[in-house]
């Protein structure tokens, strides 16, 4: 078979198609950015509302509940285990942004990293963005 030369409208076309893709590559970038933006503030957020909430809440129910811990070692041994499982779950609401915010940021660079080219198909991944991708959804 024969190669036909591409004629002025095909290359045209062409090269609309691939400024097309790479406009959608552009709209994404933009897109994980608020994303990224709006991850770090929860992140910088998270300590506060951790800092405040918890340690209200710890101090609030050992006020409440000092008489009957006072003195009784196994009331205090669960108490210190409630304790222990509310500093987990304060740990894991700081930590959840700032993974999301990792993820976030792996992506873009998956974005950033695609091969843009005039031919089809206009844009592919290499192997910088196949391994951020991979992180972004690791830390998703």
């Amino acid at each position: 078979m024969a190669e036909t030369e591409e004629t002025e409208k095909q290359h045209d076309l062409r090269i609309r198609s691939a400024e097309r893709a790479h406009d959608q590559d552009l709209k994404g970038r933009e897109i994980h950015n608020k994303q990224i933006e709006a991850f770090s503030v929860a992140a910088m957020r998270a300590p506060a509302l951790v800092a405040a909430g918890g340690v209200a809440a710890s101090l609030g129910f050992y006020s409440a509940n000092y008489n009957r811990l006072v003195g009784k070692a196994d009331a205090l041994a669960l108490f210190n285990h409630s304790l222990t499982w509310m500093l987990g779950g304060l740990l894991f609401t700081i930590v959840a942004p700032g993974l999301a915010y990792f993820s976030q940021l792996a992506y873009l660079d998956a974005l950033d990293s695609r091969m843009q080219d005039w031919e089809y198909p206009y844009s592919h991944d290499t192997r910088r963005s196949k391994i951020a991708t991979w992180v972004g959804d690791f830390f998703r």
